[in-house]
């Protein structure tokens, strides 16, 4: 079974960008949204303000990780360990999460937790292992040291002393934009199908 959970992990790290959309596409059919986006009540701003936040974790992780963050395959040139790393080990799914959250609020529908909460599984029992499997074989008690001071998905309060200082990086956190056209595209594409059935 766990070997089975690490081909998944592997398998939807691969193609994570293409899967969140394949979800985003199936779910727009179950869930219906008001498609005028005239009521802002607070808890809809504060799920907009989430969004913006975890864009803005995934922006800080790409910049202190480097630019191998966008590729198709779990691989490290070094061990990051600076920045949101000294925090929390997994920076790029803790903002991946609060994005989902907030759009889940944006929605507005109870229904758009079961998407949000499938994922987020697959993240914390198949691509998360995957991932640490392959840093545990290529950084050894390197790794085994920041496992035992860093938590995986919830930060400490303060960073962790042993943390690499690393200059932060502007381009790959730039490349967060691509995330951000794929939030415009999903909240686009519910609205539309919201408005075929309204």
């Amino acid at each position: 079974m766990k070997g089975f959970a690490l081909t998944v992990g592997r398998k939807f790290f691969a193609n994570r960008l293409l899967f969140g959309l394949i979800i985003a596409f199936l779910a727009a059919f179950l869930i219906r949204i008001n498609p005028f986006w005239n009521d802002w009540p607070l808890w809809k701003i504060l799920s907009a303000i989430l969004v913006l936040l975890g864009l803005g974790i995934r922006a800080l992780a790409d910049g202190f990780a480097g630019r191998h963050t966008r590729t198709d395959q779990i691989e490290a040139p070094r061990l990051s360990t600076g920045g949101p790393y000294s925090f929390v080990r997994n920076p790029i799914y803790v903002g991946s999460m609060v994005i989902g959250l907030g759009m889940v609020g944006l929605l507005a529908s109870w229904v758009a937790l079961v998407p949000y909460l499938a994922v987020f599984a697959i993240f914390y029992f198949a691509v998360i292992p995957a991932e640490e499997q392959f840093l545990r074989r290529t950084f050894g008690q390197q790794y085994e040291e920041y496992c035992e001071k860093v938590p995986r998905l919830i930060p400490r309060l303060t960073p962790w002393p042993g943390a690499e200082k690393r200059a932060f990086d502007w381009k790959p956190a730039l490349g967060e934009w691509r995330v951000a056209l794929a939030i415009v595209a999903i909240l686009l594409f519910f609205t539309l199908t919201s408005l075929v059935r309204y």
